[in-house]
């Protein structure tokens, strides 16, 4: 069990960071949809895939608790606290804490564990294809890029569904999505928020959007220097 966690090198763990990558990509899914009032007939599933996902990453939990040497330092770290945080409101939610429900939106935070899969995503591509040409390091670095630019609107418009959701504009976390794409991309007429908080949130997400647009620049630069100068072998 001890290699599904922490052997890079091992078939196990790539297996296992692929049935991670699927339970947190439904979970994340169903997390965006379950806000759509419209889709509210699909609330069974949604709990069906909301439980299911939790179980699952509290038993992922405990398994990296046990399994690491460093127990103390994985629990306290920036990844386990996020893991704790991302299911501990779907617990809260089980007794009569109404002072404390509205902390459920802290579900939100496990769209964060997106961005451990672009590490796995990097560490797969290399294993199984290798990165022994710039024309393989190009479309490695492509398919990061797009990776991370989704996770960034999904994680931004989550963000803003959390604090402007009572705004038409940001009434569930789909239209959320659609403002914080606006805002990643810049120039383009948006739906300002209201709050302080909001305003924080969309100075930030512009200043992500400006690292985002200098790692495409990145990107196309090296795209073109491998068209115009050709393959250079490590």
């Amino acid at each position: 069990m001890k290699e599904g966690f922490h052997d890079h090198k091992s078939p196990v763990y790539f297996r296992f960071e692929k049935v991670i990558a699927i339970v947190t990509i439904a979970s994340v899914l169903s997390i965006v949809l379950e806000s759509v009032h419209s889709l509210l007939f699909l609330h069974p599933v949604f709990l069906l895939i909301e439980w299911s996902s939790v179980l699952f990453f509290t038993l992922e939990y405990f398994g990296r608790v046990l399994t690491t040497k460093r127990k103390w330092h994985y629990i306290f770290s920036f990844w386990g606290i996020v893991d704790v945080l991302a299911v501990l409101p779907t617990y809260l939610h089980l007794g009569n804490f109404t002072f404390l429900k509205s902390v459920r939106i802290l579900r939100v935070l496990r769209l964060v564990r997106l961005l451990r899969l672009i590490k796995v995503i990097r560490m797969y591509t290399e294993t199984i294809h290798g990165v022994g040409s710039e024309e393989e390091a190009n479309k490695q670095n492509i398919r990061i890029y797009f990776f991370t630019l989704a996770t960034c609107i999904m994680l931004s418009g989550s963000v803003l569904y959390a604090i402007e959701h009572n705004q038409p504009a940001y009434e569930n976390i789909p239209k959320a999505m659609l403002q914080g794409a606006k805002i990643l991309v810049g120039g383009l007429a948006i739906s300002l928020p209201q709050t302080i908080a909001g305003e924080i949130v969309v100075v930030v997400i512009r200043f992500i959007g400006l690292a985002l647009f200098g790692l495409l620049i990145a990107i196309v630069g090296g795209a073109l220097h491998q068209l115009i100068f050709g393959d250079k072998k490590k």
